[in-house]
């Protein structure tokens, strides 16, 4: 095999860590409340991203000036996302969350809009309009009527905040991904994330009544290992391998992994949690990964003028 070969590999195990997540997490919930499981994969995320930087030989420093810039993108991607992302997770299956969370790009592609930033034409908005009938199927099974009494709606709707909120970090965060090394970008925004994740895990508040620090002692080794899991392979090692394969191969190519996520997702939670998999899920499915690739392409084809470095796309995948 030969050394391209095996960095489709690696960018294909990357695919499969972030689309498997879902289920890691579910079982990491069977112990750890939400917010605690998101502190937990922080804390030992940000170690090993802080171990890293202190190692690397240059290009591991941020200027002052662009300090309050990491912390509000710490605020968006690891405090708040963990907690909506895990609370969302607990109220929806893994194979809803996966789907629902791939509509990140046309969040971005709507908000990008608003701002004056993107373009969305003929082809744009019919991807739009096809994910987003792609979520309403999968939120209601089909059936359409039924939206409100969804057992899952809950956290179906946290997660599509959640989507709006990657969006968010996604134009925001652009232009430090441009400025810095990714990898260099994304330890910061961890580290900074979690350091505002820490207060959660010492006090007892409404939204975690029992703290981290007292809800850790009394784990199993599954539980740890979950944690592990997320830290290690989806956030460290993903996001190393990812952004290495946007500077190998480009973002555009790198890119097309990302329409694995769903379908890892899918049958790590058949297999491993016995979830359920309806033809409208499916069908749904469907839909929102072929609205975001129209959305992806359009994109990519219509700002000839306003080219994205090498650097500067930002996807979604945990």
């Amino acid at each position: 095999m030969n050394t391209l070969a095996l960095f489709y590999l690696a960018l294909t195990s990357v695919s499969f860590f972030w689309g498997t997540s879902y289920a890691a997490a579910k079982i990491g919930m069977y112990e750890l409340s939400p917010i605690n499981l998101g502190i937990f994969r922080a804390i030992l995320a940000a170690v090993l991203f802080a171990i890293i930087l202190a190692k690397m030989d240059r290009g591991s420093t941020i200027e002052r000036k662009d300090i309050p810039k990491f912390i509000l993108l710490g605020f968006l991607v690891i405090t708040s996302y963990f907690y909506l992302h895990y609370t969302g997770l607990s109220y929806t299956t893994t194979i809803n969350a996966a789907l629902i969370i791939a509509t990140s790009p046309i969040f971005t592609a709507l908000l990008g809009a608003a701002l004056g930033w993107e373009r969305i034409g003929t082809v744009g908005g019919i991807g739009i309009m096809l994910a987003f009938v792609g979520v309403s199927l999968i939120i209601t099974n089909g059936q359409l009527g039924t939206i409100f009494q969804s057992a899952t709606l809950l956290g179906n709707l946290l997660l599509l905040s959640n989507a709006l909120v990657w969006a968010g970090f996604t134009l925001y965060g652009k232009p430090l991904l441009q400025k810095y090394r990714p990898f260099t970008a994304i330890a910061y925004i961890h580290i900074f994330g979690t350091i505002m994740l820490l207060p959660f895990a010492f006090f007892p508040t409404k939204i975690a009544p029992l703290p981290f620090i007292q809800q850790v002692t009394t784990i199993s080794w599954p539980t740890a290992g979950a944690a592990l899991y997320l830290a290690i392979l989806c956030s460290v090692y993903g996001y190393y391998m990812w952004y290495t394969g946007v500077a190998r191969i480009g973002p555009v190519k790198t890119a097309v992994f990302s329409y694995l996520n769903p379908l890892f997702a899918i049958l790590a939670g058949v297999w491993l949690l016995g979830e359920k998999l309806t033809g409208y899920t499916i069908f749904g499915g469907i839909l929102v990964i072929a609205g975001v690739y129209l959305t992806n392409q359009y994109k990519q084809a219509a700002l000839p003028v306003k080219q994205h470095s090498a650097y500067g796309r930002v996807e979604q995948y945990e």
